[in-house]
C-alpha cells in the first residue's frame, strides 16, 4: 500500500473539514448515525479518510446531545476498577503514559508524559515530559536512573502490555535474577493503568 501511496488515513484532512462534514450529517440523514457509521459516510460521501476517534471528537464537538441520545456512545462501558494487594510501600511500582494532550495524529503539540508511581502511597515515584512516550529505550533509561539515583527498587513493576515497556521489564526481571530470586518473570504485573487502585490492609486507595 505504501509502495503505491494509498493511505488508509489521510493526514492532510483538516479537523475543521471533518467537523463541518459531521455537522453537515448531523443536521441532515446522518443525524441518528453512531460515530462508526459516521466514519465510514465520510469516507464514502465526503472522501475524508480520517480514523474514528477523530470523527468521535468532531461528534462530540457538533452534538454531545446527540451522542447520548444513541446510548452514550463511548460512555459507561467501563469496568469496574480491579483491586489487587500491596504490602506496603515500594512494594509494586505502576508505571504508565499519556499521549492524549500530543493532538490530532501526535503532532500538534508533540509532548508526551511517561512516570511512575507507588501503589500503596500513591506518591509520584518520577515524571518524565519528552517528545515520546514509545521508545522502549528511553523508557528502560529512565528506570535504570531511577534506580542508580534511589538505589530503591520495587518487588513488583505494573505495566500495560504496550512495546514500550518490554526492555524495562526485561531490566527489572534480570536485577531479580541476579539477587537470587526463583522465578524474575513473577515480578512483571501487566494490567491497564485504569485498575491502579489497590487494598493495603482493608482500606482502598
Amino acid at each position: 500500500m505504501r509502495y503505491f501511496d494509498v493511505s488508509y488515513t489521510d493526514k492532510n484532512v483538516t479537523v475543521e473539514q471533518v467537523t463541518e462534514a459531521v455537522a453537515k450529517e448531523v443536521d441532515g440523514p446522518g443525524k441518528l448515525l453512531g460515530y462508526r457509521a459516521m466514519q465510514k459516510k465520510l469516507r464514502q460521501e465526503h472522501e475524508l479518510n480520517v480514523p474514528r476517534d477523530l470523527v468521535y471528537a468532531a461528534m462530540q464537538e457538533v452534538d454531545p446531545q446527540g451522542l447520548e441520545t444513541r446510548g452514550g456512545v463511548g460512555n459507561g462501558r467501563q469496568k469496574k476498577k480491579g483491586k489487587y494487594t500491596t504490602k506496603g510501600p515500594n512494594f509494586v511500582h505502576s508505571l504508565d503514559g499519556v499521549d492524549k494532550r500530543m493532538g490530532y495524529q501526535n503532532s500538534t503539540f508533540p509532548l508526551a508524559i511517561y512516570g511512575c508511581i507507588d501503589t500503596a502511597s500513591r506518591k509520584i515515584l518520577w515524571l518524565k515530559i519528552w517528545v515520546s512516550n514509545s521508545n522502549p529505550q528511553q523508557i528502560g533509561r529512565w528506570y535504570l536512573e531511577y534506580l542508580f539515583e534511589t538505589r530503591v527498587m520495587p518487588w513488583y513493576l505494573r505495566l500495560d502490555k504496550g512495546t514500550e515497556t518490554g526492555t524495562m521489564a526485561t531490566m527489572h526481571a534480570y536485577l531479580h535474577r541476579m539477587l537470587g530470586n526463583e522465578d524474575p518473570s513473577n515480578t512483571i504485573i501487566y494490567g491497564p493503568s485504569t485498575s491502579n487502585q489497590v487494598k493495603v490492609q482493608g482500606k482502598l486507595f
